[in-house]
């Protein structure tokens, strides 16, 4: 027995060292706060490149971002309160207010990809109405939205969530100046904007 007991456990350490290792997943409040992060640089990246006036310079802050946390930011089918952000004040650190004022186009939120997305579009310049923030989306695979948005420039971004290849797609200066049905068609990589 003092023989048989040694090798019993040498196989079992041996056998318990083959087994399969688990699927590594991604808690969602990960995918969130990097969404949300994203979406921050996006906006910024974009503010940045537009041109200023040269007459008066104003003094530049740096933004702080808030910390992530699950009532910041989440992603029933379609986010749109009047809550702003703790912090920051730029266009894409509040939510966009419900029924915006001034004019609006058509705007269809089209999924093209084979799994579902999450992400927002941001209205990051309006033309003059003083309405700007994010909207939350969430879509089904080949799924899409008809939400009136007002205008102005936006930009998007969104985590494809496919399984086998997952992805995210973004896209800026995605502006639309008229009141026909313009389409936000997410692809696997991109973003884009198409007239009507």
């Amino acid at each position: 027995m003092k023989k048989v007991l040694p090798l019993i456990l040498g196989l079992t350490v041996l056998l318990s060292a083959c087994g399969s290792k688990a699927t590594p997943t991604i808690d969602a409040a990960s995918v969130n706060a990097t969404a949300v992060a994203r979406a921050f640089t996006m906006a910024a990246q974009t503010q940045a490149a537009m041109p200023t006036a040269t007459a008066t310079l104003l003094p530049t802050e740096t933004p702080t971002l808030p910390p992530p946390s699950p009532t910041f930011f989440t992603f029933p089918t379609l986010v749109a309160t009047a809550t702003t952000a703790a912090s920051g004040d730029g266009p894409c650190y509040h939510v966009m207010m419900p029924d915006p004022p001034g004019r609006k186009f058509i705007a269809r939120i089209w999924n093209t990809n084979k799994a579902p997305v999450q992400g927002n579009v941001c209205l990051y310049q309006d033309t003059g109405q003083g309405v700007t923030g994010i909207i939350g989306i969430s879509l089904g695979k080949n799924a899409d939205i008809i939400l009136n948005l007002p205008f102005g420039c936006y930009s998007a971004f969104f985590w494809v969530n496919n399984t086998k290849s997952p992805s995210q797609a973004s896209g800026s200066a995605l502006c639309a100046n008229n009141a026909d049905k313009w389409t936000f068609k997410i692809g696997a990589s991109s973003v884009i904007l198409l007239p009507p």
